[in-house]
């Protein structure tokens, strides 16, 4: 069964209407609701990899092994990639983006030996987190562990 131009209309607009009325949008999106990091996390960053796009953000938050920061497909998941990259050529930013397709990383290995994760935990140069890298963009200067080392709380390493 198809809907008349008049229903769907209507149907339309007050979808519009409760989502530009919604107070979730309006008068409670502020920082002292969100947290500062919450509200700032939200904001559009024009400059940013997807010029402002928030999909590719979570993306890469939720699949973290199966998108690349620098991708195409990652930041304009709804355009053809071929056409995106004319896009960006024509805007001088195509050398900032892979145009490859992302592959996922391999399987994650789980430890589940005590002896084990002291071992993965004191070689550091061989066992190094998948995370580390983008925590590093996040956490600036000392880490936590490396920090709580040097007082002496993190003798359990040991």
């Amino acid at each position: 069964m198809f809907l008349g131009y008049t229903i769907s209309r209507a149907i339309l607009s007050d979808a519009f209407a409760l989502t530009r009325g919604d107070r979730f949008y309006t008068q409670d999106f502020t920082p002292y609701n969100l947290t500062a990091w919450g509200f700032a996390d939200c904001q559009r960053d024009a400059d940013g990899y997807g010029f402002g796009s928030t999909l590719g953000r979570l993306l890469l938050r939720t699949l973290p092994n199966d998108y690349s920061a620098d991708s195409i497909y990652t930041w304009f998941p709804l355009v053809h990639p071929e056409s995106m990259e004319g896009y960006l050529k024509k805007l001088g930013k195509l050398d900032g983006y892979s145009p490859l397709r992302p592959k996922p990383s391999g399987p994650v290995t789980t430890i589940e030996n005590y002896v084990v994760v002291g071992q993965v935990l004191r070689s550091t140069d061989k066992f190094v987190p998948e995370n580390a890298e983008r925590a590093a963009n996040i956490i600036r200067g000392r880490g936590y562990v490396e920090y709580t080392t040097a007082l002496g709380h993190a003798n359990w390493l040991q």
